[in-house]
């Protein structure tokens, strides 16, 4: 018998989805559903990443895999497909939530929103063969479902993230009760909400993304206007659409104090110097498309879903554009907040995530073949003295020491280098006194430095790959737990043996690339796309 063709018995399902979650027989092209759970997991496990349905169009499941567990958790399927009253409610409380997407910078099209909507017209459509795409409609409507939950609790993957160091937690488990809460209470918003990052960051970030989204829907112009000195509402629409100006101020609304505030904290914002004067920079920053600003805030707020994979609460967090490092609670505020030099263009900081286990109090630094060859080299070659003045040892192909003068530096070259140079210990010290070991496959950790001054640059994009911490005596201490004899440390000893601390417990690192993010102060800051990713 099929039961499709009952329709009491279509409604006794519909009405069961809830409290028991009944399992029936579906059809689709041939494959048939036993009662037996066992026969529904081993058609699971066979279940492909494309789903014929409606009338032969081909869905591409999101979410193969979580669907699959959803399955085998719930072990029913969960009757949205169905033409009863409860299902069409059903279809439109699940299309209502994929409308919410975009208020949390998600697309509702990435979730089969458009199949959702074609849906309900084509099953009461004589010509369309309900029967046969009921079970490939109802893992399209489950895999839109649960994807999109899984990307507001976790985020959509980021493809800049070249390397993945850390233990993800990812609970499938909380998705599949998710979607079982939604359909049971039909209160999907306090569901998304229990989701959702609470941090600070998060949450200052989405208010900001939907104030201008907003705005750019109602004021679209706004998005091609060109700020030019003396035209000060083309200024002031600019300045209203990034929240420093209540909505339709006018220009003679408000006195010349009132502007030089708004144009201050604007300058703040996107790092200029603070004059309060729209000049020739400051206009240029308010000439930068909107719409490109939206999407800088749209692909923060993914970053900061993205770290609720995580399994610690507590991680710290480096931002390259912001040149940047704090350590953030997923409960609280962040607990400490330091400037780091990163990468230049040239040889850039990638984005990756890893954990510090252990720091290194006097460390070497062994220098990298690019930089031992392409820069100290040339230096080596006109200057004898260059690597014992700069307390630099040289080891063999074997790893042992040698004397300097005891090779022929100009008859040496990238091609025939055998050697690797090592910086002794001391303040002098590339890595300064301390470094954080990082388990990456690149040559790049956070550490100390022995030219501090450089922090108080604006541009700290400086280096050849890696993080030089502002405050490495604090974040050791937070680390390992007031245990850092910070003294014997300010000493500077020159060849003092390195010495490992290791941590208690691993302690993850987040390397990433936000040009949109809230700093210390919990204030909105937009930076510039030093590496060219987001143009």
């Amino acid at each position: 018998m099929n039961p499709f063709k009952n329709q009491s018995k279509i409604s006794l399902i519909s009405q069961s989805i809830i409290v028991l979650f009944s399992i029936t027989i579906w059809t689709l092209q041939g494959c048939n559903f036993s009662k037996s759970r066992k026969d529904v997991l081993d058609f699971l496990k066979q279940l492909p990443n494309k789903i014929v349905a409606q009338n032969g169009d081909t869905h591409e499941l999101k979410s193969p895999e979580l669907v699959k567990k959803y399955y085998e958790q719930q072990a029913a399927l969960i009757a949205l497909a169905e033409k009863d009253s409860q299902a069409v409610r059903d279809r439109r409380m699940l299309l209502d939530m994929l409308r919410y997407a975009d208020s949390l910078g998600l697309n509702a099209n990435d979730y089969h929103a458009k199949y959702l909507r074609d849906y309900e017209q084509n099953i009461f459509n004589p010509s369309y063969n309900y029967e046969e795409n009921l079970l490939g409609s109802e893992i399209v409507f489950a895999d839109a479902a649960l994807s999109f939950l899984f990307d507001v609790a976790y985020g959509k993957n980021i493809k800049q993230i070249e390397f993945n160091g850390v233990d993800l937690n990812i609970d499938s488990a909380r998705i599949s009760n998710a979607l079982t809460q939604v359909l049971a209470s039909r209160n999907w918003k306090a569901v998304t909400d229990t989701l959702e990052p609470r941090m600070p960051e998060y949450l200052q970030l989405k208010a900001a993304y939907n104030h201008m989204r907003n705005y750019l829907r109602a004021h679209a112009e706004a998005d091609s206007m060109d700020c030019v000195a003396g035209m000060l509402q083309t200024i002031f629409t600019k300045l209203i659409a990034f929240n420093l100006l209540p909505e339709n101020t006018l220009a003679d609304s408000l006195n010349a104090a009132q502007v030089k505030v708004a144009i201050k904290t604007f300058q703040r914002m996107v790092s200029i110097d603070t004059t309060g004067i729209a000049d020739k920079l400051t206009l240029a920053e308010l000439n930068f498309p909107l719409s490109k600003r939206v999407e800088e805030l749209r692909l923060s707020l993914n970053y900061w879903r993205w770290t609720g994979r995580l399994k610690e609460q507590e991680f710290i967090f480096v931002n390259l554009p912001a040149a940047y490092l704090r350590i953030v609670n997923r409960n609280a505020s962040s607990e400490m907040g330091m400037r780091v030099i990163v990468g230049k263009p040239g040889t850039r900081t990638p984005s990756f995530t890893a954990y510090v286990s252990k720091v290194i109090t006097y460390p070497y630094w062994t220098v990298p073949f690019s930089i031992a060859t392409k820069e100290m080299l040339p230096k080596i070659r006109k200057d004898a003295g260059y690597l014992e003045r700069n307390n630099f040892q040289v080891l063999n192909s074997q790893g042992k020491q040698i004397s300097a003068s005891s090779v022929n530096w100009k008859s040496v070259s990238r091609k025939n280098f055998r050697y690797t140079f090592r910086q002794s210990t001391g303040c002098d010290n590339a890595l300064g006194v301390m470094k954080f070991d990082l388990n990456s496959p690149y040559s790049i950790y956070l550490h100390d430095t022995n030219n501090r001054n450089l922090f108080k640059n604006s541009n700290r994009h400086l280096s050849h790959g890696c993080v030089r911490v502002e405050k490495p005596f604090f974040l050791a201490e937070y680390l390992l737990g007031n245990s850092v004899d910070t003294a014997y440390l300010n000493q500077c000893l020159r060849t003092e043996t390195p010495k490992e601390h290791k941590l208690k417990q691993k302690f993850p690192v987040l390397i990433l690339y936000l040009t949109a993010d809230v700093n210390a102060e919990g204030e909105l800051r937009f930076y510039k796309d030093v590496y060219g990713y987001e143009i």
